[in-house]
């Protein structure tokens, strides 16, 4: 399933690398998109539990989730 997830505080292109790097990392999951101007990244995820694991992921990383 291909979800969007609002993230607070990416500022830069480095942000968005950390990110897609550290989502990969998830069982099941493509980053199609980390976007820090729109502050959203577009993936796909296995399941739900893989879209929360993602969510814990980002905020470990110091980021804000909506």
């Amino acid at each position: 399933m291909e979800v969007r997830i609002k993230v607070k505080g990416m500022h830069c292109k480095s942000c968005e690398v950390l990110l897609k790097d550290v989502l990969e990392e998830i069982p099941g999951t493509n980053v199609k998109s980390a976007n820090f101007p729109k502050g959203e990244i577009v993936a796909e995820f296995k399941d739900e539990a893989g879209v929360a694991e993602a969510k814990k992921r980002i905020a470990a990383e110091g980021y804000q989730t909506e």
